[in-house]
C-alpha cells in the first residue's frame, strides 16, 4: 500500500526546487509564530515571578523604568551654524543685479516668418533672483 504525499519528490540536486523557494517567500508559518509567542509569554511570566520573589514588580513602561529622570534630548550630529561676514559687503551685494537690472533675466525674441517666438532666459550671474550676489 502506498502513502500519498503532498510534497513533491526531491530533485536530483537534493532540494525541492521552486516549491521550497515559494514556501520560503510566504514567510513564517503559523506554528512558528505560535511557538515564538509562547516563548515570549513564558519569559514574561518568569520575569514577573522573579520580580515578585524579590519584592518588586516588573517595569513595563518608560515612566516606570526611569521615574525620576527626564528623557534625553534628541541627538544632533551638527552644531548650529552661524554666519559671520569676513568683509564688509560692497554696495552691490544684496542690491539689484547689474546684469539684468533686478528683473531676473530677459525675454529673447526669435520670431521669424510671421511666427512669434519669445522665450525667457534667466540671468546667470544672479541665478534668476534679480539680487546681486
Amino acid at each position: 500500500m502506498r502513502c500519498a504525499t503532498t510534497a513533491p519528490a526531491p530533485t536530483a540536486g537534493g532540494g525541492y526546487g521552486g516549491w521550497e523557494d515559494d514556501d520560503n517567500q510566504r514567510g513564517y508559518e503559523r506554528d512558528e509564530t505560535d511557538q515564538f509567542n509562547r516563548l515570549v509569554q513564558q519569559l514574561v511570566a518568569e520575569g514577573d515571578d522573579r520580580a515578585a520573589g524579590a519584592g518588586r514588580r516588573a517595569r513595563r513602561t518608560l515612566a516606570e523604568m526611569a521615574p525620576d529622570q527626564s528623557r534625553q534630548p534628541v541627538l544632533r550630529l551638527t552644531r548650529p551654524l552661524t554666519f559671520t561676514p569676513t568683509a564688509q559687503a560692497g554696495p552691490v551685494a544684496g542690491g539689484a543685479c547689474t546684469s539684468c537690472s533686478g528683473v531676473g533675466g530677459k525675454v529673447v525674441d526669435t520670431s521669424e516668418g510671421g511666427v512669434t517666438r519669445q522665450t525667457w532666459h534667466s540671468c546667470i550671474p544672479c541665478g534668476g533672483t534679480g539680487v546681486a550676489r
